[in-house]
């Protein structure tokens, strides 16, 4: 496929729009998770960052941290791995179960993956809305490691040919407080320019 004459920023915004959309659909899911109760989500920022940066967005590659890890393979294939902090997994616990769990214990845990779970199909489904692509995502895998062991876990997996991966940065806030997260979409190879284009080529329609 010859080389889109646009910008990257342009397709980033494509990108971020898309994010913004899937939030969207998240945040509705996951207020009937809490009784209806409003929940706010938004995407401020979206970036292609090295993937030897990524640690050092969460603290550092020997900070512990909780990552939501989920594959979504298809006619394209992605990796999703949801990241917060140890304290933005705990508040988030809290703010969506109003109980004293924590990212340590299984209930705490479970609520993370189910988290992980309604964000990435949320993102998912906007895609493959705009691009007809079909996605068939695994159950969500969640891990308490470092941030340098847990993104090396899954690069091991991955097949990706690129030093790239695709940032978004995550705020959620409910009546409780807010927290922030990074979601990062980990292309395969040829399927985020696959997917850039088809999204580039509906936004130009």
């Amino acid at each position: 496929m010859p080389e889109l004459p646009l910008c990257d920023e342009f397709k980033l915004d494509v990108l971020k729009e898309m994010g913004n959309i899937g939030v969207g659909n998240a945040a509705n899911a996951l207020s009937q998770m809490l009784n209806f109760e409003k929940v706010d989500m938004y995407i401020p920022e979206v970036a292609m960052c090295p993937l030897n940066e990524i640690p050092d967005m969460m603290g550092g590659a020997e900070n512990t941290v909780i990552g939501i890890y989920i594959k979504a393979p298809g006619e394209v294939c992605f990796y999703t791995v949801f990241l917060l902090s140890l304290e933005s997994a705990d508040s988030l616990i809290i703010n969506l179960t109003g109980e004293t769990h924590s990212s340590q214990d299984a209930m705490g845990q479970s609520v993370l993956r189910e988290v992980g779970n309604i964000i990435t199909a949320a993102y998912l489904n906007a895609l493959s809305f705009m691009t007809d692509l079909t996605f068939l995502p695994t159950p969500p895998v969640l891990a308490v490691d470092m941030a340098g062991a847990i993104l090396g876990t899954i690069l091991a997996e991955a097949n990706i040919a690129e030093d790239y991966v695709l940032v978004l940065k995550t705020a959620l806030a409910t009546a409780a407080g807010a927290i922030e997260g990074s979601f990062l979409i980990i292309p395969d190879v040829d399927s985020l320019d696959t997917v850039v284009n088809l999204l580039v080529n509906g936004a130009c329609r």
